[in-house]
């Protein structure tokens, strides 16, 4: 074995290489948005505004439309985005429904969810998912809305990518985009070995809906370990 391969595993590491291997989210997006030539990303369950950053950080120059229902993540995902005149702000949910309703605002807004907790996720989360307060906010079906943002996108032939983080929702965001699907190339989507939420459905469900609509996996990372 070389010195370069035997001296991380002296330390308990192991060195991969990342072109051939991208062993982790970052790389394989770099590489997926390289080979797909993304230029739009929608980015559902945005947050403060983290997976557009992270995007920035390995090199992409393409849109984003982000869509983030809560009112303090979303005054935070507007000052993250200032002055990137390709990354667009929707404060609104997406989901299988155009509707105004209530979602469960947790003690860390990254574990908001409009489902509850699971006996599991109050196990080994109790003090991030415990449910601080209601609040109502507005969804909205991709399908109603897909249009609109895609032709504020200067250039005409896109290529489009949609990543979903809302909390068990996924299917939910999935389910409102049918007559989309065939615009978006590919798709993140964070599935659960074990649910956190009630009613999500586990890992299997989701990559067999996915499948169905003519995706196939290209990569899985983990989020979290329960060790």
């Amino acid at each position: 074995m070389r010195l370069h391969r035997r001296l991380p595993k002296l330390f308990g590491y192991e060195l991969i290489h990342i072109k051939r291997n991208h062993p982790t989210l970052k790389s394989h997006l770099k590489l997926l948005f390289q080979t797909l030539k993304i230029s739009i990303v929608l980015d559902v369950g945005a947050n403060r505004g983290q997976f557009g950053l992270l995007l920035r950080e390995i090199g992409y120059e393409g849109y984003i439309i982000s869509f983030e229902p809560l009112k303090e993540a979303y005054q935070q995902l507007t000052k993250t985005s200032v002055g990137d005149e390709k990354w667009h702000t929707n404060h609104c949910a997406l989901g299988s429904a155009s509707e105004t309703t209530e979602i469960n605002f947790t003690s860390e807004s990254e574990f908001t969810s409009f489902l509850n907790p699971s006996d599991y996720a109050k196990e080994v989360r109790s003090a991030q998912v415990q449910i601080a307060q209601k609040e109502t906010v507005e969804v909205k079906k991709l399908d109603d809305v897909f249009e609109d943002v895609i032709s504020k996108c200067a250039e005409t032939d896109h290529q489009i990518f949609l990543k979903m983080d809302t909390q068990g929702f996924d299917q939910e965001v999935f389910k409102g985009g049918e007559k989309s699907l065939g615009r978006i190339v590919a798709l993140q989507s964070e599935i659960a070995i074990l649910p956190l939420y009630e009613g999500m459905p586990d890992f299997m469900e989701s990559i067999s809906a996915y499948r169905e609509k003519g995706f196939e996996l290209t990569g899985l990372f983990p989020v979290s370990r329960d060790q």
